[in-house]
């Protein structure tokens, strides 16, 4: 009896470890997240967009829309596009019912922090009072779930100084009045 339950213990501790290894292989971090940036500037009547995201995690995804590997720290003209039509998929920005276009701008890697930063062009538009803006980010939710979380950071003044709200697989929509 006492040889059975120390394989059984020996056992449970063996299939642990392997679930514990299993986990840690498939994920190279354990935080899902991604950062955006939504900025008005009133001056120029101008709204920009620029997403911080996880370089393997946005590999892992947009690699399935792609027709090869994207590589970040070298971005080819269809690399470009791609990154245009997979946030036209996964993140819309609305203000009065007008979607606005996120054409690509720049990109800023950050290897050693695994941090890929994608800026957009400005779009030109004038905000006022009375506006209705939605912003629907649905970024790695289809990849990572429940652990995926997407924050944004909203600045449109001297309507709004700085919201921070947050995107979550069953409340990715922010709607704001001005």
């Amino acid at each position: 009896m006492q040889v059975s339950n120390k394989l059984k213990k020996i056992s449970l501790k063996i299939l642990g470890c392997i679930a514990i290894l299993l986990t840690t292989m498939s994920f190279k971090h354990p935080i899902k997240l991604t950062a955006s940036l939504i900025e008005y500037n009133a001056d120029a009547k101008t709204i920009k967009m620029e997403c911080k995201v996880f370089i393997d995690d946005f590999e892992k995804s947009i690699n399935k829309t792609l027709a090869k590997n994207i590589n970040v720290s070298n971005l080819s003209k269809e690399d470009k596009v791609g990154i245009e039509d997979y946030f036209e998929k996964y993140y819309n920005i609305t203000v009065n019912g007008k979607k606005l276009t996120l054409n690509y701008k720049a990109s800023e890697v950050m290897k050693e922090y695994n941090v890929l930063t994608i800026k957009f062009s400005e779009n030109s538009l004038a905000i006022k009072k009375g506006d209705k803006i939605l912003i629907e980010n649905t970024l790695f939710f289809e990849e990572f779930g429940y652990m995926q979380s997407n924050r944004i950071t909203i600045r449109i003044p001297p309507h709004i100084t700085e919201d921070n709200r947050e995107a979550t697989l069953n409340n990715y929509s922010i709607s704001l009045n001005i």
